[in-house]
């Protein structure tokens, strides 16, 4: 017997209000407890890597450049603002987008590591600890898909023609971005604005592949709560990017910004972030022809 989620995509405070109408069930404790952990080994972990950079570098698993210390930094920030929208929500409303983006997060993550386990120092307990933790996530998020099925999302409709084309082009763009820097590393890599060896270019793959699985989602339906959810999660990962890059290279000063191919790639991580303003504007319009 599936449990019934019903919205009003019409109106956005009932939407986001837990209390409305009868989007009345509760996050599960376990998905819940198990995302609250990882709230706080975010914060500690993701917080390390972008703010206390000399720091976390003699600590962390493996060599990691300034510009890979920054943008692995904001990978975690961004998971983090992610984590947050669905512990916040406090019941089940952004499962059907969050769950699925964890998933294929921690999925590509753990696979990575063990394509390259020459990376990690197999004598380290932190090396056990990360592959536990990738494990353990990855295995809750398998089993939490099986969930949603179980569950009727009512109230779900289409977005306007325009939002749902793009959406399902920012997934289109982002999923073979993703699947380029996954399997044919160094050649789709070779566009970065700093060197990545192979290692990085199929980790870094992770949060695009993220992406796209959530957008290629809401592409389909959507309710005013996921998209801005899906919104603000964009907004964070352009931010704390370009963020990270600006305090790096204000430093070491090693991009040529001479080199028009450096100013498209800081416009491609830029555009993510635009767009998921439009994705906020959009959730808060009340009207039912809109959303």
């Amino acid at each position: 017997m599936k449990t019934k989620i019903s919205y009003r995509p019409s109106q956005l405070d009932e939407a986001s209000n837990p209390n409305a109408g009868q989007n009345q069930t509760r996050l599960p404790f376990v998905l819940w407890l198990l995302s609250v952990i990882s709230i706080i080994l975010l914060i500690l972990v993701g917080g390390g890597l972008f703010f206390f950079p000399d720091f976390s570098r003699p600590i962390w698993l493996w060599s990691l450049t300034p510009f890979n210390l920054r943008f692995l930094g904001a990978i975690y920030l961004t998971a983090l603002v992610a984590l947050a929208n669905l512990v916040l929500a406090k019941r089940a409303a952004l499962i059907r987008l969050i769950v699925p983006m964890m998933w294929v997060f921690t999925t590509v993550v753990l696979l990575v590591s063990c394509l390259h386990i020459e990376q990690f120092n197999a004598g380290r307990k932190t090396t056990d600890i990360w592959f536990w933790l990738y494990l353990i996530d990855c295995v809750g998020a398998s089993y939490y898909l099986g969930y949603i099925k179980q569950i009727s999302f009512g109230g779900l409709c289409r977005l306007p023609l325009a939002w749902s084309v793009a959406l399902g082009v920012q997934a289109g763009l982002l999923g073979v971005y993703g699947l380029g820097l996954l399997i044919f590393p160094e050649v789709t890599s070779s566009s970065w604005s700093w060197p990545l060896d192979v290692f990085h270019s199929r980790l870094y793959s992770s949060i695009f592949l993220t992406g796209a699985i959530g957008s290629a989602i809401l592409s389909v339906r959507a309710n005013a709560i996921e998209c801005r959810a899906l919104g603000v999660i964009q907004v964070a990962f352009s931010g704390w990017v370009l963020a990270g890059v600006w305090v790096v290279d204000s430093a070491v000063k090693k991009i040529d910004w001479s080199l028009s191919s450096n100013w498209v790639w800081l416009g491609a991580i830029a555009l993510p972030g635009i767009f998921g303003i439009g994705l906020i504007l959009q959730s808060q319009n009340g009207r039912e022809d809109r959303l």
